[in-house]
């Protein structure tokens, strides 16, 4: 009878306890984070997003039309329902 009353006790302990789990395990805290740039961080953060907005200019469609996924289910000439 003691035992389950200090086990009932101990599992309450343990659910009425916060969860902090970002406070604890490896590498921890604020101190871990890192807020500063060094100028060559700067330049190839800046090299990699000029390259990204490259890439993605070259990936745009020519022909002005969006891009359809669904182009080859539909039918063609643009027909809406013609049941409604």
């Amino acid at each position: 009878m003691r035992i389950r009353l200090l086990a009932t006790a101990a599992a309450l302990a343990l659910l009425a306890s916060p969860a902090n789990a970002q406070g604890f395990g490896m590498g921890g805290g604020k101190e871990s984070q890192k807020t500063r740039y060094t100028e060559q961080e700067k330049r190839e953060e800046a090299a990699n997003e000029r390259a990204y907005r490259d890439a993605l200019k070259n990936t745009k469609s020519t022909t002005g039309d969006s891009y359809d996924p669904w182009r080859t289910i539909r039918p063609a000439g643009g027909e809406k329902n013609a049941k409604r």
